[in-house]
């Protein structure tokens, strides 16, 4: 039944015919987004202290789940559609893939645009979040790591700067 279920879902993916969520499905993925986000916090409050325990072995976190993906990306599109997209990224440098818990790029440290801000959902403290081209980052700002990461968030309505 879950293999069925997942290849309606792909099958609605590639079509490019998937609705968006109602109003109380989108709380819900959110808060699943906010779940994930705090139960992130949690169990790496400690990378600041001992940065050098992460290995292989460490999992990476769930934050970008296909649901909250879908969401983050209509929250981003509606954002995108009321603002000057050129202005509001400026400061926004050229593609680089980034991995989850691995060190953010320094060079890569941009101001995150104000649209964007206002309109995604808010995030604890150390985390903050960041572009890298058109990828939408989440970044542990004490240990400097990037805890996740949601290729072609901004698609390609961002200007990039080489």
């Amino acid at each position: 039944m879950r293999t069925i279920a997942t290849g309606l879902l792909v099958l609605a993916l590639a079509h490019g015919g998937a609705a968006a969520q109602t109003a109380g499905e989108q709380a819900q993925i959110l808060r699943d987004f906010h779940r994930n986000v705090a139960d992130y916090t949690q169990r790496h409050q400690c990378l600041d202290l001992f940065p050098e325990a992460i290995n292989a072995a460490t999992p990476a976190p769930r934050i970008f789940t296909l649901p909250v993906a879908m969401v983050f990306r209509q929250v981003i599109a509606n954002a995108l559609a009321g603002s000057d997209g050129g202005a509001a990224f400026s400061g926004v440098g050229a593609a680089e893939h980034v991995a989850v818990l691995q060190p953010f790029p320094a060079t890569k440290l941009y101001d995150f645009p104000r649209v964007l801000a206002d309109a995604l959902p808010v995030l604890p403290e150390p985390l903050e979040y960041r572009l890298i081209g058109h990828d939408l980052v989440v970044r542990d700002r004490a240990s400097d790591l990037v805890v996740g990461v949601l290729r072609e968030a901004v698609g390609t309505a961002l200007p990039i700067r080489q």
